[in-house]
This record gives C-alpha cells, sequence and structure tokens, in this order.
C-alpha cells in the first residue's frame, strides 16, 4: 500500500492575496482542494506531461496552461489551469484531480474554456487514453478519493 501523504490544513490560515482567511471548502467541491496524494515511485510524470501536453496542439487557446477536458451530460467542455483564490467555485469551473512534479497528486482549480465539438472531443478522447495509461500506478489513489467522496457505506452497498 502507497504511503498517502494528505494534508487537510483547516486549522491553519491561507494566505490569499496578500491576506489571511480561513480557507473553507466549497460547497461544490467532494475534496478539499488542499490536500495532496503521495504519487508512487512508479509514477512518470515527464511522461504524464508529456501526454497532457498532446492537447496544447489540439487546443492553442489553452495557451501552455494544464489542461483538461470532461464530458457534461452529451457535450464536452475543455478546462485550463484557474488561479486558486480561496473563493467560491463559478458556475464555469471546478477541481481535477491531477498529478504535480513535486510527485504528488492533488486537486488543480480549473475553468471551462468552452465546449467542444464532437470530432474534438474525439480527437481528445484519444489522447486521454494515453493518459489513463500514465496514470495507472495512481489506481490505489483513485480507490481511496472514491471511498472518500461516497464513503463506506454508500461503496459497501454498491459491491
Amino acid at each position: 500500500m502507497p504511503n498517502f501523504e494528505r494534508y487537510s490544513s483547516e486549522a491553519l490560515p491561507a494566505a490569499i492575496s496578500g491576506r489571511l482567511r480561513s480557507a473553507v471548502l466549497s460547497a461544490y467541491s467532494f475534496l478539499d482542494p488542499r490536500c495532496k496524494y503521495s504519487l508512487p515511485e512508479s509514477f512518470d510524470f515527464a511522461a504524464y506531461i508529456d501526454t497532457e501536453q498532446e492537447l496544447w496542439a489540439l487546443f492553442p487557446e489553452t495557451h501552455g496552461m494544464r489542461v483538461n477536458f470532461c464530458q457534461v451530460g452529451l457535450t464536452a467542455n475543455l478546462y485550463v489551469e484557474a488561479v486558486e483564490d480561496g473563493s467560491e467555485l463559478t458556475n464555469e469551473e471546478t477541481y481535477f484531480l491531477m498529478p504535480f512534479p513535486d510527485r504528488t497528486m492533488r486537486p488543480l482549480r480549473m475553468r471551462a474554456v468552452r465546449k467542444l465539438t464532437l470530432s474534438e472531443y474525439r480527437l481528445s478522447h484519444i489522447t486521454a487514453q494515453r493518459m489513463s495509461e500514465e496514470l495507472q500506478d495512481t489506481s490505489e489513489i483513485m480507490e481511496e478519493v472514491h471511498l472518500h467522496i461516497l464513503g463506506p457505506e454508500i461503496v459497501g452497498e454498491s459491491q
């Protein structure tokens, strides 16, 4: 079992825009955005980020920022990293659990840039499949997150 390094500093103030505030978990976030999970030694961040950056070629409007996309109903949205200022999420924002170069996986605040066409979604999906192959070593992290979000009662009921 990997050594999960999870931080939830609810008692610690966070510096935002030059002033201190107590970070409050958004009513719309299923994880504390300050949490961190240690990536396993086998995780290759360079290979992952190379694959993520393929999306830059498909979507130049991302301007080299961290990028992701997500199916929402029968449409899909393209997302880029957003400034984490501790404010409530807007309707165009969400968190994605993403790997970082410091060997952690943590929530990254992202904002929707635009909707994808079906052909763009299909092309992106090919890249996403390669990204998911890079993330195979994070399955224990994802299981822990899944258990945290749904709770043991619901996970146990569905098994």
